[in-house]
């Protein structure tokens, strides 16, 4: 007991006062001396020596449980040391190592105890024993402040365990125990408190200022508790009739014993905590919570669900949710009320994972109606929880509401939803208008009630929203009557209190979403011309924002540090209400733009009032304007970028606390047309900022910290027009719309240097990241070369196949970068699974997500659904991405790929790729090109094809002057990565040595080919079309057209007057180190 309070550990001294406390003992205590550290090894020799008597003393039973006691707890503090050797001194363990090496020492001994000697106890001295140390466990969280690692915690939890394995014999005694450890005291727990088999909430005054961090430790060890032997054990408090069995094994089967030790109140004190050292609620107990629940134990759900509808009644704090749409439980974590917050993430979570259904619902909605009232009066309390509540309640409460319309002789009077809703609308319209609203009255209240029950559902990536519920006429008809009064007001007198404003804003979306078959002229006016508002509002204050980000560039401190604080103080919006207001606007005009493209014919009748000629200006005022705040803040990174990479991180941050406002942002940009894009991208350039328009989208493409739908967005401007014209190429002769180019002596050239393609791009496809095999699948620069990748292909495939543009891009992809690109997509593709005997056949086992992406690719020449999807970025959307980059790269760069695979080494990884290729490739391509052929316009008189899809084979005709050929073009299994086979079957009038020219060259054209087959045979029919005409083949490469970028020979001899191809003489000049004529030797 001394050397225990010699500790210089609080926790230490602290549990030595638990242990002897009222004892009879608990007054010997030896003076601090020299001598202590001797004592003290001279007893533990004595123990070392009488081990074996310690358990047959009855007599002194408490003696021998205080003396093991000590020893558990002078071993723990061993422990402790040995955990947090790196921020304890010599002044914390001692002045000497003498303490440490006597604690060491009975680490030793207590190693020596076996289990089966403390269990060899009376039950009475083991129970005594046990719970002494769970306490003292306990008291180690609550006392010492110095432990705050997880590492700590996860040492008590092991303590915890072991005690449980030594001293407990069954789960009756684990639980009893339990209950031992779990008991409260004044720090514990904070916000109920255990009552019978229930709770009740925690009433007195506690500072939580003081005693929360210590309480969020402690739940932290419960939490291990949890995780090691199950949420069934430690919170349900379930038992077992079987044998004592490992604390390692979680019960579950509820068909076993349940006993009285259900700890409701514990989930609830863990479910209002939300966060602790190491973990929270959404991470590691909900989850727990959940697979427990699946296995259908209700009750308890119910019981913890009351705690909780209780705790929030009686706070009864508003969410501050945004009620228009069903928040995810990660945006429930902004709840500050901890009863509210933990109410709505069980519900959430519940509701979503399909545990509870339309039964829960309704009987918690009857709950909670019936606490509204008190009298004749509204608890106000329950009304403010209420709406955040309802948004979660409205779904499973409208599942088969329309469904059993037809059905019932009166379906109105049936639904207890329709006819409450009616009821508040109905008492809500009551309410004067809100422009006379004034701060301080219930009004508030009632219409965020209102908004709750008429939610929008978003589908991912904004792409469409819609109304989340069916409603009856009658609920529609006073909706409609409510949005007529607040229209008539506003339109009267501006009110501009904010939360007037968010109201207004809140009730213009649900009515457009439900009552928009209502509207007249006169609605769709105030409705246009008030999003109009909101968002030019939001767009005046980012583009101060990105003013401000440009002057902290271009008048910035050289010390960066100081530069990065002026970043984070430019981007601060000190008033989110705009971004806000404008959010819903946003939702609101997506629901306006879904509604003039609707072609349901349902409809049609009624869309006189949505013409869209007739709101065309303001329409495009407000994409105009949409479009500015997505340049705004792509500009915004853009600018940051070009500083350093942490200020460009800063700016990336800034707009994740606006999720929902960025995410809507980009919703509108994909639908706004090539119009507004166009006038967005020029008023961008002509704003006078560090960076441009293209630039600025670069930066968000490849942002640090993507935020997916801008991401997507951001991809989709610089893939399509107008965007895609600059976008890429930055040469001095302009391309047409067409994808020629003007200046047709450009093209004749074979140099890399003809094609510039802008610096964001060209970086990432020329120069690859260092060490790019070695990488994380994962890493952020890896994920960027994939994404320019696709921004090449996607611009490939949208320009025409024989167009010069295109044959410059081919032509760069061949001389300019790297295939080691190849090497990394199959890194994401598992080639494992076509090792082996698994290459011979079609492998189900591999991720339908890959093979499908890279089907889809080949079928649609686009990459732009794997993009879509990309983030946030995993293994499997990376694996998917690059099966989708690999198919697209098969059917625009067959040679290019053919070219990669022909140089692999590895004979077991060809053969993989290969048997991929074949598996879920090939078929789709083979298809698309015998297609293509077949629907060509190139066969004339003097030439013919036909197509056999069955053999997988094309045959060519060609006749001129008495002379001609068939020429049969076999396409092998594993097309593009094998190359066609050509064969003469049949020749007439013509020569061995033409015959053979023939052949090779038509194998030339569509083995060199990086587009279509068909487009292959077009460009080789031409070449002896010409050479027929008389016209001069090239002396180099004996064709007239070049098989690769399909030029004509231009550049001639002044000596000998022979023409040549430009790209063959260019190779002749680099091979041969001369600059002469081939045939002639002068100089050229």
């Amino acid at each position: 007991m001394t050397f225990m309070k010699d500790s210089t550990f609080a926790w230490v001294q602290d549990v030595c006062s638990l242990l002897f406390s009222g004892k009879k003992y608990s007054d010997w205590r030896l003076e601090p001396s020299n001598n202590l550290l001797e004592m003290a090894h001279f007893v533990l020799d004595i123990l070392n020596g009488s081990l074996f008597c310690l358990n047959i003393i009855e007599a002194e039973s408490e003696l021998v449980q205080g003396i093991l006691a000590a020893i558990f707890i002078i071993d723990w503090e061993f422990s402790c040391i040995n955990v947090s050797e790196d921020k304890l001194n010599k002044e914390h363990i001692g002045e000497t190592g003498s303490r440490l090496a006597f604690c060491e020492a009975v680490h030793a001994f207590r190693c020596k105890i076996r289990d089966q000697f403390l269990r060899g106890f009376g039950v009475n001295n083991r129970k005594s024993l046990g719970t002494t140390l769970v306490q003292s466990i306990k008291c180690i969280t609550f006392v010492d402040n110095r432990f705050e690692s997880d590492n700590f915690v996860s040492l008590c939890g092991q303590w915890t365990l072991d005690v449980f394995e030594i001293f407990c014999q069954d789960q009756v005694e684990e639980q009893q125990l339990l209950e031992q450890f779990l008991i409260n005291n004044d720090l514990w727990p904070l916000w109920v408190i255990p009552d019978g088999t229930g709770a009740r909430l925690r009433t007195d005054n506690v500072s939580l200022s003081l005693h929360v961090p210590n309480n969020t430790k402690f739940i932290a060890l419960v939490d291990k508790l949890i995780s090691e032997i199950g949420f069934d054990r430690v919170v349900a408090g379930l038992t077992s009739e079987a044998s004592p069995s490992s604390t390692k094994d979680s019960l579950t089967d509820l068909g076993i014993n349940k006993t009285h030790y259900s700890r409701p109140w514990l989930a609830a004190e863990i479910l209002c905590t939300w966060k602790w050292l190491g973990g929270c609620v959404l991470d590691s107990f909900l989850p727990s919570f959940v697979s427990y629940m699946k296995n259908g134990d209700c009750g308890f759900s119910d019981s913890i669900l009351n705690v909780l509808i209780d705790g929030a009644l009686v706070h009864g704090s508003c969410s501050g949710l945004n009620l228009l749409k069903r928040a995810s439980v990660d945006e429930l974590e902004a709840v500050d009320e901890p009863f509210l917050r933990a109410l709505l993430s069980v519900l959430s979570t519940f509701f979503q994972d399909n545990l509870w259904g339309n039964e829960k619902a309704t009987s918690l909605f009857k709950l909670l109606v019936d606490k509204l009232y008190i009298g004749d009066n509204a608890n106000l309390n329950c009304l403010k929880i209420l709406p955040s509540i309802m948004n979660i309640l409205v779904r499973p409460l409208s599942i088969g509401v329309e469904d059993q319309t037809n059905d019932l002789p009166d379906p109105y009077s049936e639904s207890k939803l329709h006819n409450v809703t009616v009821d508040w609308l109905k008492r809500t319209v009551c309410f004067p208008s809100l422009s006379t609203w004034q701060s301080g009255e219930d009004m508030e209240d009632w219409l965020q009630l209102v908004i709750s029950c008429f939610p929008v559902e978003v589908t991912e990536i904004m792409q469409e929203i819609k109304p989340a519920r069916y409603v009856f006429p009658a609920e529609r008809a006073v909706l409609y009557e409510l949005f007529q009064k607040q229209r008539q007001g506003a339109s009267a007198v501006l009110n501009k209190l904010p939360l007037v404003q968010k109201l207004l804003s809140e009730l213009m979306v649900i009515s457009v979403a439900y009552c928009w078959e209502d509207f007249d002229e006169d609605d769709w006016k105030f409705v246009l011309h008030r999003l109009r508002f909101w968002i030019e509002a939001a767009v005046v204050m980012m583009e101060e924002v990105v003013e401000n980000v440009n002057n902290t560039l271009t008048n910035g401190s050289n010390d960066v540090n100081a530069s990065l604080n002026e970043f984070e103080s430019a981007v601060v919006i000190s008033d989110p209400f705009p971004i806000e207001l404008a959010r819903n606007a946003l939702v609101g005009f997506s629901l306006f733009c879904s509604l003039i493209g609707s072609q349901d014919k349902e409809h049609t009748g009624n869309l006189n009032h949505l013409g869209s000629e007739k709101w065309e200006i303001i329409t495009d005022r407000i994409f105009e304007g949409i479009l500015r705040l997505f340049f705004c803040t792509a500009a915004s990174e853009a600018i940051a970028n070009s500083c350093c990479h942490e200020a460009s991180s800063i700016i990336a941050s800034s707009r994740l606390g606006h999720r929902q406002f960025w995410e809507s942002v980009a919703s509108c940009v994909l639908q706004s047309s090539s119009h507004a894009r166009d006038k967005a991208m020029k008023s961008i350039e002509i704003w006078g900022l560090s960076k441009g328009a293209i630039s600025s989208l670069y930066a968000l493409v490849f942002s640090c910290k993507p935020l997916p739908p801008l991401q997507y967005a951001a991809f989709v401007l610089l893939s399509t027009e107008p965007g895609a014209q600059l976008a890429f190429t930055c040469d001095t002769g302009k391309v047409s719309n067409d994808g020629t180019l003007n200046n047709e002596d450009s093209i004749e050239t074979s140099s890399a240097e003809n094609v510039h393609l802008r610096e964001e791009l060209s970086y990432k496809l020329e120069k690859l990241p260092p060490m790019v095999l070695e990488m994380d699948l994962v890493a952020h620069e890896r994920v960027n070369l994939l994404v320019a990748w696709c921004l090449l292909l996607e611009h490939m495939t949208s320009l025409p196949s024989s167009s010069p543009a295109r044959e410059r891009i081919i032509q760069y992809v061949q001389e300019s970068t790297s295939s080691v690109i190849l090497d990394c997509l199959f890194q994401h593709i598992p080639l494992e699974l076509y090792m082996g005997s698994s290459s011979r056949k079609k492998d189900a086992e591999l991720p339908a997500a890959v093979s499908e992406a890279a089907r889809r690719a080949i079928a649609t020449s686009s990459v732009s659904y794997s993009v879509q999807f990309l983030w946030p970025v995993g293994p499997e959307k990376m694996a998917s991405l690059a099966g989708a980059v690999f198919g697209l790269m098969l059917h625009h760069l067959p040679a290019y790929v053919r070219g990669w695979f022909s140089d692999i080494r590895d004979r077991s990884g060809s053969s993989a790729i290969e048997a991929f290729t074949k598996a879920w490739c090939s078929p789709t391509l083979i298809s698309n090109e015998l297609s293509q052929i077949k629907k060509s316009s190139f066969a004339d008189e003097n030439f013919s094809v036909s197509v056999s899809k069955s053999a997988n084979e094309v045959v060519a005709t060609y006749t001129k002057d008495e002379t001609g050929m068939d020429l049969v073009i076999h396409l092998p299994p594993s097309y593009p990565l094998r190359a066609v086979d050509v064969d003469c079957t049949r020749s007439l009038g013509i020569t061995e040595v033409k015959r053979r020219k023939w052949l090779m060259s038509l194998m030339s054209f569509v083995r060199n080919q990086n587009g279509a087959l068909a487009e292959a045979i077009r460009i080789w029919k031409s070449n002896f079309d010409k050479e027929f005409e008389g016209v001069e083949e090239c002396p180099i490469c004996y064709s007239v057209i070049h098989t690769v970028n399909h030029s004509m020979p231009r550049l001639a001899c002044k000596t000998c007057k022979h023409k040549f191809h430009s790209a063959c003489l260019y190779k002749w000049f680099s091979t041969s180190h001369k600059s002469t004529c081939p045939l002639c030797q002068s100089p050229f």
